[in-house]
């Protein structure tokens, strides 16, 4: 108990300062429950129901005790109608193979279609717009990260095994692999990006970091200045090529200069939260991310001002759909996002899959 009134007094002060406050707000309200004190749970469950950021406290775990408790239901129903349905999109097509658990796809504009990488199987398929698929990688590790490279007309992956990383090169047209990049130890390499130039930066969540892989090198670097973004995950590249955006727990968004690595936290109004993100794209002068985790999942796209560092106004896109079970990634093609709704990532062993369900949301322009 000692260690986790200390850890809470740490979270405490953070609130006061960090750049997304809420992530600090909610964990404070974790902790008490993991120390077994529900009456000081309940008072800092108060405080992240309050705040009206978007966390559905019903569907933490930690908070499984406290279920059926008056005060506890009360929260929940208060959570649950300050984040009401929300539905702007449209069935796309499904895969028959339910039991793949992507955690990623990719789409190639040239032929139409997607790719997708399996956390359970150890592979990569490949798929048409109407759901049909065929292998198109195999005897992998655990899969997270998929971008095509339209230009070069090839594929990057990363691949995760117990005692190293990859990042994986392959052409498209044949599913050759072109180049592997591993590194071994203590690294989760999760997604990626790719410029016009070839060259890829990928995140590594365990580490905390962003490695760079020049397109005329053979060694991945660490990018100078990006090493310390907790839990480093989701990543875009601006459309003028000037800024990486790294979704981490720390700071919700960080910005992050591609050439000398130098990171700040994105601004953003206080009531904007950026907890908890796990896909995250670069679309016109907005951002498109995926909350889940503590979060009530929802699409949201972040409007930015006209020097793209500040988030000036939130949009929930997508929330509350009756077919959302692990809602990770997407992907944008054009003016429309492409999103999993159900990659069943939380399913019990034994228990049946439902085909995957992919949606579309066609994105309205930044003047309206």
């Amino acid at each position: 108990m000692q260690s986790a009134r200390a850890e809470i007094a740490r979270l405490e002060r953070l609130a006061q300062t960090a750049p997304d406050r809420c992530a600090a707000v909610d964990e404070i309200a974790r902790m008490w429950a993991y120390a077994g004190q529900y009456p000081e749970t309940i008072a800092a469950l108060r405080n992240v129901v309050a705040l009206n950021a978007g966390f559905d406290i019903a569907r933490d775990k930690v908070f499984a005790k406290l279920r059926g408790a008056p005060q506890f239901e009360a929260l929940v129903e208060q959570a649950r109608e300050s984040t009401p349905l929300v539905r702007t999109s449209q069935p796309a097509f499904k895969i028959a193979e339910g039991d793949l658990v992507p955690e990623n796809l990719a789409y190639d504009p040239a032929t139409r279609e997607f790719f997708f990488g399996s956390t359970t199987k150890n592979k990569i398929v490949r798929c048409s717009s109407t759901g049909t698929c065929q292998p198109f990688a195999t005897d992998l590790g655990t899969v997270l990260g998929l971008k095509v490279d339209p230009v070069a007309r090839t594929l990057w992956a990363t691949s995760n095994s117990s005692n190293e990383s990859s990042l994986l090169h392959y052409e498209l047209a044949s599913g050759k692999l072109i180049r592997k990049f591993t590194l071994a130890g203590a690294h989760v390499f999760n997604d990626l990006v790719v410029t016009q130039t070839g060259d890829v930066f990928v995140t590594d969540t365990r580490a905390g970091a962003v490695y760079r892989l020049r397109r005329t090198s053979s060694d991945l670097e660490i990018l100078p200045g990006a090493e310390r973004l907790p839990a480093a995950n989701g990543i875009a590249l601006s459309p003028d090529r000037t800024r990486l955006y790294v979704a981490s727990f720390g700071d919700g968004i960080s910005i992050v200069d591609p050439a000398s690595g130098k990171t700040r936290p994105i601004a953003r109004p206080p009531d904007i939260c950026l907890a908890n993100i796990d896909g995250l794209y670069a679309y016109r002068r907005s951002l498109i991310a995926i909350q889940n985790g503590p979060m009530t999942p929802r699409i949201v796209r972040f409007h930015l001002d006209s020097t793209r560092d500040s988030i000036v106004r939130l949009e929930v896109l997508e929330r509350r759909n009756p077919i959302f079970d692990g809602v990770t990634t997407g992907v944008l093609t054009g003016r429309d996002f492409y999103f999993m709704a159900n990659t069943q990532d939380d399913k019990p062993a034994g228990a049946k899959f439902d085909p995957l369900t992919v949606l579309r949301i066609a994105l309205k322009p930044d003047t309206e």
